[in-house]
């Protein structure tokens, strides 16, 4: 009997887990509404990135990488100015951003972090605007 409680608390444990990172992810019609409310969007690819695909209008490049990870994260916070603000982060796909928001959600405790689900990738392929000048 025990074990089965266990085995249904850690399922419990998971599927609300599952749900709480689906709820962070935003799809591009939803990242539309967001931009219109001013929320901060935040580039974290390579500049080279930047310059081959381009960018979402208005978004902040912050390019992020292990080894300046803290200087990243000093920028992001002087970026968003509370941390209760609300903000996502773009990579190529969205997993690199994926991992981050959640990163941060969990270690600095930024709890209002979304990503774009696909990434620039999926933005660009939904034939939505992109700046290319740098």
């Amino acid at each position: 009997m025990k074990k089965i409680l266990i085995i249904i608390t850690l399922l419990s444990s998971l599927i609300i887990s599952s749900m709480a990172q689906e709820s962070k992810s935003l799809t591009v019609d939803e990242l539309e509404i967001y931009i219109e409310k001013n929320i901060i969007v935040i580039d974290i690819r390579a500049e080279n990135k930047w310059k081959t695909t381009g960018t979402i209008p208005n978004s902040y490049r912050l390019e992020y990488n292990k080894k300046n990870e803290k200087k990243w994260l000093y920028t992001l916070i002087k970026l968003i100015k509370d941390k209760n603000r609300a903000f996502v982060l773009i990579s190529k796909k969205g997993k690199k951003a994926k991992d981050l928001v959640f990163r941060l959600d969990n270690e600095k405790k930024l709890k209002n972090g979304h990503y774009l689900d696909g990434g620039i990738d999926e933005w660009i392929n939904s034939h939505r605007k992109v700046i290319m000048n740098y």
